[in-house]
């Protein structure tokens, strides 16, 4: 009944994002429902059974994403980008098969660590699945939100003009510029590598004024060289501008968003956020990254659950 129970308010909390509501799209709503799989998974590792309801779970989830972007079997770069994502979920798949397998065979020690890895495989597919389901829910989000300040993260440029996936953080920027009912400023946050010519920061703010924003409405922070620092170094800048309860929202590329969002939440900055197009070439790298970043800053709460499940998969095979 527990797992039950569990199971239908992870339902509902990732069906919630396809109604385009803010209530659900949240940082905390999302590793919320990833905390849920990971209690319904020790539920079954305990009970010694298969986690039947989190696995229905993961395919409806799976095939709403499909039927959100079926647009992407319309174009080679589409399909090539799902080609790529089918690959990795069939190496993880049959990871998490031979594991599970393992685990049945009477060798122990052996056995349960095998069954712990599966169940750590498992757990693995569905936490990104979740992470899937909410950036694309911030990539397609309709921000309707009055705010008082809208930051864009910089991203690598080659010459002195913005990239295509800068370009599409900077646009969806606009368009929530000129949905406001209120004047707001800009942020533009961004550094200088060793292989940009200028700073990133100062290539999208001449894209802003290019595009028809006032300079003087814009803000930049030209010394970060990550997002860590991104939020690190915009800090000061948004403490001396804004007071404490001004609405700031952060515009990044989908894949990115939400660990922008953790990352602002450690240093202590409330952001709202949104997330901009990815180009399909290098989108599917991208995702594993982010995802694999985001689940990092959260590394107490995979270190306590990993352990919590190793003993409990060693222990639940030699009582049984």
């Amino acid at each position: 009944m527990i797992s039950i129970i569990l199971t239908i308010i992870a339902f509902i909390l990732i069906v919630s994002l396809y109604f385009d509501q803010p209530l659900t799209l949240n940082l905390l709503s999302f590793i919320s429902t990833v905390i849920l799989g990971f209690i319904i998974v020790t539920y079954h590792l305990i009970t010694l059974t298969l986690p039947y309801d989190l696995s229905i779970i993961m395919i409806i989830a799976s095939i709403l994403i499909i039927m959100k972007h079926r647009h992407l079997f319309n174009f080679s770069r589409g399909r090539h980008f799902l080609k790529n994502m089918c690959i990795n979920a069939y190496q993880l798949a049959l990871f998490l098969i031979a594991c599970f397998y393992i685990s049945t065979v009477s060798i122990p020690v052996i056995n349960g660590l095998a069954l712990w890895l599966s169940a750590i495989a498992f757990s693995t597919f569905f936490a990104f699945i979740c992470y899937v389901s909410w950036s694309s829910a911030f990539g397609s989000h309709s921000f309707h939100k009055n705010v008082d300040l809208i930051m864009v993260l910089g991203a690598g440029i080659f010459t002195e003009q913005v990239t295509p996936m800068l370009a599409e953080r900077l646009n969806r920027a606009i368009n929530v510029y000129h949905s406001q009912a209120k004047p707001v400023y800009f942020l533009v946050s961004g550094g200088q590598g060793l292989d940009e010519p200028i700073t990133e920061a100062l290539a999208m703010k001449r894209y802003l004024i290019a595009k028809g924003i006032p300079e003087d409405i814009i803000l930049m922070e030209n010394q970060s060289t990550n997002t860590y620092t991104n939020f690190l170094y915009s800090k000061p800048i948004i403490e001396t501008h804004f007071k404490r309860q001004s609405q700031l929202l952060c515009v990044t590329s989908q894949f990115h968003i939400l660990r922008s969002l953790r990352l602002a939440e450690k240093l202590g900055l409330k952001f709202d956020g949104i997330g901009s197009h990815t180009p399909y070439h290098f989108f599917s790298r991208a995702l594993i990254k982010d995802f694999l970043g985001v689940m990092y800053q959260y590394r107490l709460l995979l270190t306590i659950y990993f352990a919590i499940t190793f003993w409990i998969s060693i222990l639940s095979l030699i009582l049984n």
